[in-house]
């Protein structure tokens, strides 16, 4: 009994030790600041396992605007875009804390845009690198959220 009992635990421990751990929700933030508009803004973001979300309208008397959304995993297709961007805004974007962009973003129109589209200079636009990084498909109006994992992160300890 004691042989078999050994062997059990041998085996729970190693598939314990070595099993990849669970993978952590992503949250992304928004941060819109010194907004200009004669009309709305509104940014959205649409994770495939979940229903778009939006800062709603915002107009002229909005002020600052901060928002973070849980998106759920990140292994699975994440989006963001401008739905409206007639003016401009101070827009910062963290996924996961990280701030993966960052700039002056101006637009007067209506009607999806990517977020690089409406600005020339940004002061962060992190694409490929570790951790999350954005993606701008061009045949699609919108940007991706993409996460640098390794398939093998789980073996050298880092999650």
């Amino acid at each position: 009994m004691k042989p078999l009992l050994l062997a059990l635990f041998v085996v729970t421990s190693f598939t314990i030790g070595f099993s990849p751990p669970q993978v952590e929700a992503a949250q992304v933030t928004l941060i819109l600041r010194n907004i200009v508009t004669g009309d709305s803004v509104e940014w959205k973001i649409k994770p495939s396992e979940r229903f778009a979300k939006s800062t709603g309208k915002l107009g002229k008397e909005t002020g600052d605007f901060e928002q973070t959304w849980d998106v759920g995993s990140p292994v699975q297709h994440i989006w963001f875009w401008w739905e409206t961007l007639n003016g401009q805004a101070d827009a910062t974007v963290l996924v996961n804390n990280v701030v993966v962009f960052q700039g002056l973003c101006a637009h007067l129109g209506y009607g999806k845009v990517r977020m690089i589209d409406t600005c020339s200079y940004p002061r962060v636009y992190r694409t490929f690198a570790t951790g999350p990084y954005l993606r701008e498909p061009l045949d699609r109006n919108e940007t991706d959220v993409v996460f640098a994992v390794s398939e093998l992160s789980w073996r050298f300890g880092v999650k």
